[in-house]
């Protein structure tokens, strides 16, 4: 395993005038030289060639596929990503890449923070769509998107770097390996599935009510408008998620979030 600098390379910056570009350079260079596959263990990562769609870095062990998003200081809310036709095409693709979300110091180019989110908690409820770009513009027409990072369950953000600090990479590889029963292909459940989940990270509480779900009955509408029948599917979801060890049925409408969903 290569020993992880959270010291980034500003030189690499030097030959380009964009500050975008810089920051892509020095960002995604630290990442092929310090990042090991969360998936497999592989002690390194290698860089892809530029301008592939939805892609940055690949495992040389197990061929995981990673995108980079990388930020002076915090993301916020949302993070910007590409084209929404490519993002939206690739969810439900075995080939989708997971992502790593990157908040870094650029005076002194330092990883502040490094969070993985597996790939298998991408739905299409957190893809949001831009606003095409005017005719005026360059690349008139095109719509980019925003990854909804808020909305993502707390489970599917991984920290790797905390505050500066290295985290033991066994214990985030343990963590990666837990969330992968969560895995589905079935797009649509997989949005039940996730939103759901990030709905019991909201209760905040070990312990919890069907009437405490019941309470966000209007958010999952709003996400899923083509069901009309949401506490029917909020019950199944609680059960996929007792099924796969995150919830423990206690009875009468009572449960447990387990330490596996912790």
């Amino acid at each position: 395993m290569n020993v992880m600098n959270i010291q980034m390379d500003a030189a690499l910056g030097m030959q380009y005038h964009s500050p975008q570009q810089q920051a892509r350079v020095i960002t995604e260079t630290w990442a092929a030289d310090n990042m090991y596959c969360v998936i497999c263990g592989a002690p390194h990562l290698e860089s892809l060639k530029n301008n592939r769609p939805v892609a940055d870095l690949t495992c040389p062990g197990c061929h995981s596929i990673f995108e980079l998003k990388s930020h002076n200081g915090r993301f916020g809310g949302i993070i910007s990503d590409g084209a929404y036709d490519t993002m939206m095409a690739r969810l439900a693709d075995d080939n989708n890449p997971h992502l790593f979300v990157m908040e870094y110091n650029r005076a002194e180019y330092v990883v502040e923070n490094l969070w993985v989110i597996p790939k298998y908690f991408f739905t299409s409820e957190i893809i949001m769509k831009r606003k095409p770009l005017s005719a005026n513009a360059r690349r008139a027409g095109w719509t980019g998107c925003n990854i909804a990072w808020k909305n993502i369950p707390a489970q599917g953000k991984i920290a790797v770097i905390s505050k500066r600090v290295i985290l033991d990479p066994a214990k985030v590889r343990e963590k990666v390996s837990v969330t992968g029963s969560l895995a589905t292909d079935r797009i649509k459940e997989r949005g039940w599935l996730m939103d759901v989940l990030y709905c019991l990270n909201q209760i905040g509480t070990e312990y919890f009510a069907l009437s405490d779900v019941y309470k966000f009955t209007d958010y999952l509408q709003e996400r899923h408008q083509d069901n009309h029948n949401v506490h029917p599917k909020i019950r199944q979801q609680l059960q996929v998620l007792r099924d796969k060890g995150f919830v423990e049925f206690l009875g009468r409408g009572k449960y447990r979030i387990t330490e596996r969903c912790s």
